[in-house]
């Protein structure tokens, strides 16, 4: 490996981490039978700072509020719990208001758990992002953090993965080719890294667990001024 790319790979490596990467099971944003979790990833990660403070404020409150919720997988779980239960995993007042908003809105508009969830409704979506201060982009994540495909969601995170990479080792374009490798590489780094630290304790940290904190920390950038 060439002392560029290694030098590559160190940016992209240290820009995860900062983007709170995280080699725990489940914990990096693939909330595919959790959708009351992919709202609260949803609503949390709005804005939220792309550094250590954001690793270490987002990523704990969802996997406390996982912990805490066990295998449920209703968006009636976020309703139940009102604002005093809610008040113990959300920071804010107004995050709060948020999501006891967007799931009253989304269980009228039919979802109750994850496979109710369709892509291609626009009164989901609406319930979605006519949520007082949720952007339109919301939607998209919520469907990305839930685990959909669409020809539209895959143009967005190709471009949340060029973006990500493009800014830590400061080029204006990368080939996709060659950002692939780049966060393969990385990818291993990261596993190496937090197998030591943990005496190999620590689950295996995957190419996908990495996407999805570079989709989180970009998501968080692209909502910054909401």
């Amino acid at each position: 490996m060439g002392t560029r790319v290694e030098a590559d790979v160190a940016a992209v490596v240290q820009a995860a981490i900062h983007s709170g990467a995280r080699p725990f099971k489940n914990a990096t944003g693939d909330w595919a039978s959790s959708v009351e979790v992919a709202l609260l990833d949803t609503i949390l990660t709005i804005g939220a700072q792309v550094d250590g403070a954001y690793g270490a404020g987002v990523l704990p409150r969802l996997r406390a509020f996982k912990a805490f919720r066990g295998p449920a997988n209703m968006m009636r779980v976020v309703a139940t719990l009102g604002p005093f239960g809610l008040a113990d995993f959300v920071p804010e007042q107004s995050q709060i208001d948020q999501l006891m908003e967007a799931a009253g809105q989304l269980l009228d508009a039919g979802i109750q758990t994850a496979s109710d969830v369709d892509q291609a409704s626009d009164a989901q979506r609406h319930a979605l992002i006519s949520t007082t201060g949720v952007p339109e982009i919301a939607w998209q994540y919520f469907l990305i953090a839930l685990g959909h495909q669409s020809p539209e969601l895959a143009k967005l995170k190709d471009t949340w993965l060029d973006q990500f990479v493009q800014r830590a080792i400061r080029h204006t374009t990368i080939d996709p080719q060659q950002r692939d490798v780049l966060l393969q590489a990385a990818t291993a780094e990261l596993d190496t890294l937090h197998q030591r630290k943990s005496y190999g304790t620590m689950p295996t940290f995957t190419v996908s667990q990495l996407h999805q904190a570079i989709f989180r920390a970009e998501y968080a950038q692209a909502t910054a001024d909401q």
